[in-house]
């Protein structure tokens, strides 16, 4: 406020007053004075000594006390809004940045979407192209694209999916004229394929494209090899496998399906696990398959399948439901030492060159009703802990020695040991560690009446 008072020529600065340095001097002198002369004033009136002069001096010490104070209070309230104000000016300021990092991240997203864009829809394009190297040099982008960018992967991998549902003639089968022109494409075909598994084995981190789904359907796949791959969800739904097809160590997290595919040559699945339910009915089996120490945690159905050839699921696990209903086994089959640990169905199955559940556990119901056995056919040291069902079943040469079953007591004498003309039952001699009455398959030595 002095400053205000004191306005000397030539210290103003635009329109602001700016308060003189001798104003400073002259306001401290004035303060001086004015303490001077309270003194002087408080001696001359109430320096006599008497009581009441010492009363009044400690009111107007209590008055002087409680102006300071209040002064002071009313500083203090002027720092604290100060202090507020430059609080809300700071945090209003990291908003705004926040805000214009927030929109330069948008803009930046928005860009590498745009070019994303233009790079999926340019590869995408090439795999149209007429001209074998342009489609593989658009498959070789697409790869980095997903590589690069792993928000993607799952649309790449739809396309690579895509690309090979398309129509597709083997060079073996079609004319001369056009054999070069389909031996090109299958090299791209084989590419794409390759490309496609090579991402879906965890052994590369780097590489391993995870959770990802395929879609098939439809597809010609030529001499298909997806060993060890782990992929979420996958549909083989009427897939043609020309040549071998491996699924060795394949792991499927969700469910697989391959319903009416054909395998034209030989099919591997050893060691793969079927997490969810999985579907091969209709499925023709052209070449020897092997499913040797695969497990399915699901339900399966092999319903009206074909093998032509002979066939393996030794050593594996079916932990849920499994069906072979009706299916044509026209070579040896081999269920060696399976775990079953669900219902087991082989109703209406026909076993041509005979079959092997050596040493198989069927821990739930086991049904071979109406199914037809030519040749041999061995459950030798197999264990049924249900009776097994085997109505109007067609029964060559069975061979029962060393099974097992968890039969009732009185099971000598159900009709189902009918089915086994040479075989009888004998008592375990111990119940096992669960109290548990097993009951043994023997030759029946006594003559059998006509």
């Amino acid at each position: 406020m002095i400053g205000s008072w004191w306005k000397w020529p030539g210290r103003e600065v635009g329109r602001v007053s700016v308060m003189p340095a001798r104003s400073i001097w002259i306001g401290a002198l004035v303060l001086l004075v004015v303490a001077a002369v309270s003194m002087w004033t408080l001696l001359a009136l109430f320096g006599a000594g008497s009581p009441q002069d010492k009363v009044r001096l400690e009111i107007i010490k209590l008055a002087g006390g409680i102006v300071v104070g209040t002064g002071g209070a009313a500083a203090l309230l002027l720092a604290a809004r100060r202090q507020r104000a430059t609080e809300l000016q700071l945090a209003q300021n990291e908003r705004d940045l926040a805000q214009k990092e927030r929109a330069a991240d948008d803009a930046r997203h928005d860009a590498v979407e745009r070019r994303i864009t233009e790079l999926y829809s340019s590869a995408a394009e090439q795999l149209g192209s007429d001209k074998a190297p342009v489609r593989l040099a658009a498959l070789h982008a697409l790869e980095r694209l997903a590589q690069d960018n792993p928000g993607h992967r799952q649309t790449v991998v739809d396309l690579l999916c895509a690309y090979l549902r398309m129509p597709f003639a083997n060079p073996d089968t079609t004319g001369a004229e056009e054999r070069d022109e389909q031996r090109q494409e299958l090299q791209v075909r084989l590419t794409a394929q390759r490309l496609l598994t090579a991402h879906l084995r965890p052994g590369a981190d780097s590489k391993f494209w995870a959770d990802m789904d395929l879609d098939l359907t439809g597809a010609m796949l030529v001499t298909w090899g997806m060993e060890a791959c782990r992929i979420r969800s996958a549909l083989f739904d009427g897939a043609v496998f020309s040549r071998d097809a491996s699924f060795r160590q394949v792991e499927f997290g969700g469910a697989a399906s391959f319903r009416k595919a054909r395998f034209r040559g030989a099919a591997s699945f050893d060691g793969a696990r079927f997490h969810e339910r999985a579907g091969f009915g209709e499925v023709e089996f052209l070449g020897e398959v092997s499913c040797r120490t695969a497990e399915f945690d699901g339900a399966v159905s092999f319903d009206e399948s074909v093998f032509h050839d002979p066939a393996s699921f030794s050593e594996g696990k079916f932990s849920g439901t499994c069906s072979f209903r009706q299916v044509d086994f026209r070579d040896v089959i081999s269920f060696r030492e399976v775990e079953f640990g669900d219902a087991a169905s082989f109703g209406d199955a026909e076993f041509r060159c005979g079959a092997s559940f050596a040493g198989a556990h069927f821990q739930d119901t086991a049904s071979f009703g109406l199914a037809r056995f030519q040749g041999t056919t061995s459950f030798c040291e197999a264990e049924f802990w249900d009776v097994p069902w085997f109505d109007q079943a067609q029964l060559e040469e069975l061979d029962l020695s060393e099974a097992w079953t968890l039969a009732p007591d009185r099971a000598t004498d159900q009709d189902w040991l009918r089915r086994f003309p040479r075989w009888r039952l004998v008592d375990g001699e111990v119940p096992d560690e669960q109290q548990r009455r097993w009951w043994r398959f023997v030759p029946d030595t006594r003559e059998v009446a006509d």
